[in-house]
């Protein structure tokens, strides 16, 4: 359940960002991507779409350019709002996170979470 909520709290910040942040905005006019963000099981997890300059998300599991696939719901949370700056490199050391699809796009994505999560400036 948490990792659930985690993943509708980074969809709202992300949200909020987009519509208050003009250097994003402009960032957004040049992405067409699909991320995803779920447990191996696929039982739980959250797609991200950054399309035409807008944002979007919704629980379609199954369509995606690139998808963070967790081991299960508890290391996925501890990963994300516990891991830092090496949570996920850590995870992915420890075989509990695999990257599904073309993780050349990975930057992009993680750059979103990162500024909208107040972890990272875009001026």
């Amino acid at each position: 359940m948490l990792f659930s909520l985690l993943l509708s709290v980074v969809s709202l910040a992300i949200s909020i960002m987009v519509k208050t942040n003009k250097s994003v905005q402009e960032m957004l006019t040049i992405r067409d991507s699909r991320y995803v963000i779920m447990t191996r099981d696929g039982s739980r997890g959250r797609r991200y779409i950054f399309r035409n300059g807008k944002f979007f998300s919704d629980k379609v599991l199954t369509e995606y350019d690139l998808a963070l696939v967790f081991e299960n719901a508890d290391i996925g949370f501890k990963t994300l709002a516990f891991g830092g700056d090496t949570g996920l490199q850590t995870a992915m050391n420890n075989y509990d996170l695999k990257l599904v699809g073309n993780p050349n796009i990975f930057n992009f994505f993680g750059v979103m979470i990162a500024v909208s999560m107040g972890m990272m400036k875009r001026p």
